[in-house]
């Protein structure tokens, strides 16, 4: 996590934010000095919240402060969570703002007895970090609700398609654990029908294999390679992970039915009837799908 100061004076918002709250106070006071307001260190204090850290989330800056995401994300956090609830806690930009949110209504008092599973090492260590007490996947059953993100949802039916951070496997454990799984996106990542190529995490002995089959089923795989490292990636389950890109999912659940068919596959990105709620930011507001 990260931290941001936000202060509005007169109409005109003041923000800045940095990885430690020591910098975000004396960005905060230059930024303030140009206003010609003047603010108490504790009084900055009292401005700067905990909030996602843009150089941990693979989209950056861009993806994490999209106001529509941040907007969307909180929005999910204050009217889905209530007191005592195990909640699923997601991977990504837009659900990285619903646990941030989460951690601060807790310190506040204005939620109690939360507690979270996550679905990624990201989440968890942002859980942590927002002071969320966090359970073992092991430790639970079920869960009251998971708040997730998705690479693209639909409007028409209630699937989403999730692996762009290859979590996909225990994100759809943890989904599928909860009694109201919440989508927490932007209003960008909606597509019917849907076309996002498919993450399919399969063994890595059996890449080779799965792949014909993918192509038997008219699917062009690729795999997934690393970014900062030569290699392709490996999940955390120890496999790898096909990309596979089908154009337009015009039977969703025919391809994610023949997709889990494929002896070598542990899991595929296609959460097919799971969502029970869709938290959308748009430009202006947060739009609320329900199905």
């Amino acid at each position: 996590m990260a931290t941001e100061f936000t202060y509005t004076d007169n109409g005109t918002e003041i923000r800045t934010w940095d990885e430690t709250e020591a910098t975000v106070v004396a960005q905060a006071r230059e930024r303030l000095d140009e206003h010609d307001v003047s603010l108490t260190t504790e009084e900055i204090r009292e401005h700067i919240e905990v909030i996602p850290s843009p150089r941990r989330i693979k989209t950056g800056e861009k993806g994490v402060f999209d106001e529509r995401r941040r907007r969307g994300g909180k929005r999910a956090a204050q009217e889905v969570i209530e007191d005592g609830m195990d909640v699923g806690l997601g991977t990504g930009s837009t659900t990285a703002w619903a646990i941030a949110e989460i951690g601060r209504l807790l310190r506040t008092g204005e939620l109690q007895n939360v507690r979270g599973v996550a679905t990624s090492l990201q989440s968890h260590e942002l859980a942590k970090e927002a002071s969320i007490p966090v359970l073992g996947l092991d430790a639970v059953t079920a869960l009251d609700v998971t708040i997730d993100g998705a690479d693209q949802y639909s409007e028409q039916e209630p699937t989403v398609i999730k692996g762009g951070g290859g979590a996909h496997a225990r994100e759809k454990v943890i989904d599928a654990m909860a009694e109201e799984l919440v989508i927490a996106t932007d209003e960008g990542k909606a597509t019917d029908p849907l076309d996002f190529p498919v993450p399919v995490e399969v063994m890595p002995d059996a890449r080779e294999v799965v792949a014909e089959r993918v192509r038997e089923i008219g699917g062009t795989p690729a795999l997934r390679m690393a970014e900062r490292k030569d290699g392709p990636v490996f999940t955390a389950n120890g496999n790898l992970v096909l990309d596979c890109d089908f154009g337009g999912l015009d039977n969703t659940a025919a391809i994610a039915g023949a997709l889990t068919d494929i002896p070598g596959v542990l899991e595929h990105g296609i959460f097919l009837d799971m969502v029970d709620v869709v938290y959308l930011g748009t430009d202006e507001d947060v739009d609320v799908l329900r199905f």
